[in-house]
């Protein structure tokens, strides 16, 4: 197997370390592959999905890192075609959540998506995918 570097923040590493712990994995590097092949299948699996989609895009962030809200607005203007609703609110303990509903052609949501989670200071982003009908 080729040996790979990763940089993870602490809060990260030890959730890593508990799951790998509760979990039973013999080694960090084994709770990781498998965390990678499902990431890579639901991926697959979901540009597989053809046609209008309607999708709800969840983003968690740090509130205090200018450059993830530099990448989260520029994020709305590169996909304001996509985007029918949009949500900012402050949680607790530093972070913020975003909102968004988007509804387009499937390619067009999953990039949507998949550059939401390469913008810098996003910790989690989650989402739900919903096929639409062609009379939507």
């Amino acid at each position: 197997m080729t040996v790979i570097s990763v940089s993870l923040t602490i809060d990260l590493l030890e959730r890593l370390d508990n799951f790998v712990d509760s979990a039973g994995y013999s080694s960090r590097s084994e709770a990781l592959r498998l965390a990678i092949r499902d990431s890579l299948n639901q991926y697959s699996l979901q540009r597989m999905e053809k046609g209008m989609v309607m999708s709800t895009v969840t983003i968690i962030s740090e509130s205090h890192q200018a450059t993830t809200h530099v990448g989260l607005m520029n994020l709305r203007n590169n996909f304001d075609e996509l985007i029918f609703g949009n949500m900012h609110l402050h949680i607790e303990g530093g972070y913020c959540i975003e909102i968004f509903l988007v509804k387009g052609e499937s390619d067009d949501v999953m990039d949507f998506i998949s550059k939401s989670k390469a913008i810098s200071g996003v910790m989690e982003v989650n989402y739900t995918l919903t096929p639409m009908s062609s009379k939507s």
